[in-house]
């Protein structure tokens, strides 16, 4: 029975195998314009008339989610990062076209749709899967144990009898050090859409198994999607009337900064219209001093940007972790953003997250009882790494002992995929398994 490893993340999702030959394979999706092993972790909604004349709701996921969605925009309901919610006891569930969507139905539904994509990838009537989850869960109040009920209550409903948990930056580092012959003390930071984790291992390598005794681990609740955060808030914001005022009696006050918070959290944007902030920004539209930048702001949430500017964010900060500046355009019914960012301008606006991050180094290796000096090598996984100045932290600490590497994106799935089939498995998980 080949060993299945899922890693649900908040932007992309992979799952990886070792198969009955002992071979690790990475699930593949094929795409007409190429095939890929990255699912993005999104879902569109959207209702089909039957023949009968009755409205069918039908659901797609990844990267089949943005065909729906751009076959059935403005008519669809387009979800994106749902493992931020994972452990939000705030969030019980939504209801999509009159029904009711626990979270576990969500985490069911895009799990079934990836699975039902993957080429030759495993079934899930094939029983035992290995499962990532971060060291801390995103949000306000999360709750891990709420979480880990949730991952179970999706999974077997998908079929799989049995659940194993493990930290996703241990499963990295199991990847990472897979053919380790001597003892070496790892740093792993692994850096998903809403949270990031770092770990200590001190892995030694005996009578061809891999053993390990974990020193340390902190999480932190901020990663890439903080990163996307900060460039809507200063970049787009700006343009849709953000700074600007109005006028109450004898006074101008500033457009309330709330309303262009809800433009960085998916959950938020999309519900956006018909909302009571939609209808209070079409109010003071009449007393606004910019008329024509709240006009644009109106324009941007009617014409429901939110898969477009979340796209656009995406492909700007790829282009900025290898060129100095990327033009970043948005066009919409009503207007047009057309911006140049700057790496500098773009690091400049995340530098308190960075500092958050290196504090949270200190406090890592502060809980192992050791120094920089004491790692023997670094490891960094997840698409935010990928940012040069994440990258530049980790160099100014540890030097030359920051590998670099190819997969930092299918690492942790590779990783799971081969803790489960480890004879000393139960040795790397991170709860109690659970029968499903």
């Amino acid at each position: 029975m080949p060993a299945v490893g899922i890693d649900f993340g908040t932007t992309n999702s992979v799952i990886s195998t070792v198969t009955d030959t002992g071979d690790l394979e990475t699930t593949v999706f094929a795409r007409p314009e190429g095939a890929e092993t990255i699912f993005p972790t999104q879902m569109t909604y959207w209702q089909e008339e039957t023949a009968r004349g009755r409205n069918a709701t039908q659901v797609e996921a990844g990267q089949w989610a943005v065909d729906a969605f751009m076959a059935n925009s403005p008519d669809c309901r387009f979800l994106k990062s749902i493992k931020t919610f994972a452990a939000s006891p705030n969030f019980t569930g939504t209801t999509i076209y009159g029904v009711r969507h626990e979270y576990s139905d969500l985490m069911r539904t895009f799990l079934a749709r990836m699975l039902a994509h993957a080429e030759g990838g495993p079934s899930a009537s094939r029983g035992s899967v290995v499962v990532g989850r971060p060291i801390r869960f995103a949000g306000v109040g999360a709750q891990a144990d709420l979480a880990m009920t949730r991952y179970q209550t999706a999974l077997r409903a998908l079929g799989f009898s049995d659940l194993r948990t493990v930290y996703e930056p241990l499963a990295a580092a199991y990847y990472f050090v897979r053919d380790l012959q001597g003892s070496a003390t790892i740093f792993v930071g692994d850096f998903g859409g809403g949270t990031t984790d770092y770990s200590i291992i001190r892995l030694t390598h005996s009578q061809g198994k891999i053993k390990f005794e974990p020193l340390a681990a902190r999480g932190l609740g901020l990663a890439g999607d903080r990163f996307d955060a900060r460039i809507v808030q200063h970049l787009v914001a700006p343009a849709l009337g953000k700074g600007t005022t109005y006028r109450s009696f004898d006074k101008l006050l500033e457009i309330p900064n709330l309303y262009y918070s809800k433009l960085s959290q998916w959950s938020e944007f999309s519900n956006l219209r018909g909302s009571n902030t939609y209808r209070e920004i079409k109010a003071l539209r009449a007393r606004s001093t910019s008329p024509d930048l709240l006009d644009r702001f109106i324009h941007f949430i009617e014409s429901e940007m939110h898969y477009e500017l979340s796209t656009r964010i995406a492909q700007v900060k790829k282009a900025l972790s290898t060129q100095p500046a990327s033009r970043f355009t948005l066009e919409f019914e009503g207007g047009r953003i057309d911006e140049t960012l700057t790496r500098t301008d773009f690091e400049s606006w995340i530098a308190p997250d960075i500092q958050k991050l290196d504090a949270l180094i200190d406090e890592t290796l502060d809980e192992a009882g050791l120094t920089a000096g004491d790692i023997d090598s670094v490891f960094l996984t997840g698409g935010t790494s990928m940012v040069p100045l994440v990258s530049d932290m980790f160099r100014s600490r540890f030097g030359n002992r920051l590998e670099s590497s190819q997969e930092q994106l299918v690492s942790v799935s590779k990783g799971l995929a081969l803790i489960a089939q480890d004879d000393n498995a139960d040795e790397w998980i991170a709860d109690r398994r659970v029968s499903l």
